[in-house]
C-alpha cells in the first residue's frame, strides 16, 4: 500500500539493519481493529529483494473500494509545521487565543500540515486530542510515521497554506486540480485522515493506526 525508503525519507528512524518500510493494509472495515483496515508495517533491508514486482499485486478481496490508492508516485515538499494546538502550554493557547479573535488562525495555517505525509504531526479537530496510548510492549511515547489524508489541501482560501507549491497555479475544480487534490483515491473516515503511529524508543515495535 506504501513503500518509504530511508535515502528518500532521513527524518524515519529505521530499526537497525533496516532501510525501507512497507505497510500493508486489507481493505475492509474490521472490528478488531476499530473498524478500520487491518495493516502490517514490515521494516526490511533492501539488499534483500532480489526480485522487486514490476507492479504492486491486486487485493483478492474488496471491502472498501475507498481504501484502494491509485498507483502513486511520492514527491516529497519538506515544510515547517508547529505543533496541533492541544499540545501547547496553557499559557500560550490562551495567548493564541486572543491573537486568533475566534478565527482558527493557528490551526489551520501554521500548525498542522494536512494531506499525506511522513512524520510531523497529526490534527485532531474530529475528536479532539485526549492522550495518544503509549506503546503495548515498552510504554514509550507514539510518533506519527506516516499520515494519509482523503485530500492534500482544503479548498478555502486559508487551504491554500499547504497546497503544494507545483499544484498552486492550477485552476479550481479542473481535471488537473482533482487529480492534484486527491491524488491517491483514498477517503479516510468520513473524508478525513488518519495516521500510522510508531513506538518512539523502538520502531520495530508494533504500530498503531487512528483516524478522524
Amino acid at each position: 500500500m506504501a513503500q518509504l525508503a530511508a535515502a528518500d525519507f532521513p527524518e524515519i528512524a529505521f530499526p537497525a539493519g533496516t532501510d525501507l518500510a512497507q505497510i500493508l493494509w486489507c481493505p475492509s472495515h474490521h472490528p478488531d481493529w476499530g473498524y478500520a483496515p487491518a495493516f502490517r508495517l514490515i521494516w526490511r533491508d533492501s539488499s534483500t529483494v532480489a526480485e522487486p514486482l514490476a507492479a504492486p499485486p491486486t487485493p483478492h478481496l474488496i471491502g472498501d473500494a475507498d481504501y484502494v490508492p491509485r498507483p502513486c508516485v511520492l514527491h516529497p515538499e519538506r515544510v515547517i509545521e508547529y505543533p496541533w494546538h492541544e499540545e501547547l502550554p496553557k499559557d500560550l493557547r490562551d495567548k493564541l487565543e486572543e491573537w486568533e479573535a475566534g478565527e482558527s488562525l493557528y490551526q489551520y495555517m501554521l500548525s498542522i500540515v494536512p494531506g499525506c505525509k511522513v512524520s510531523g504531526g497529526m490534527s485532531w479537530e474530529v475528536t479532539d486530542m485526549g492522550e495518544l496510548p503509549p506503546c503495548d510492549v515498552c510504554g514509550a511515547s507514539l510518533e506519527l510515521l506516516l499520515q494519509l489524508d482523503s485530500c492534500e489541501w482544503s479548498t478555502d482560501a486559508e487551504g491554500l497554506r499547504w497546497a503544494p507549491l507545483e499544484d498552486r497555479h492550477l485552476e479550481f475544480a479542473t481535471p488537473e486540480h482533482n487529480r492534484a487534490h486527491e491524488p491517491t483515491g483514498l477517503q479516510i473516515g468520513r473524508y478525513s485522515h488518519g495516521g500510522f503511529f510508531v513506538c518512539s524508543a523502538a520502531p520495530e515495535h508494533p504500530a498503531s493506526f487512528f483516524t478522524q
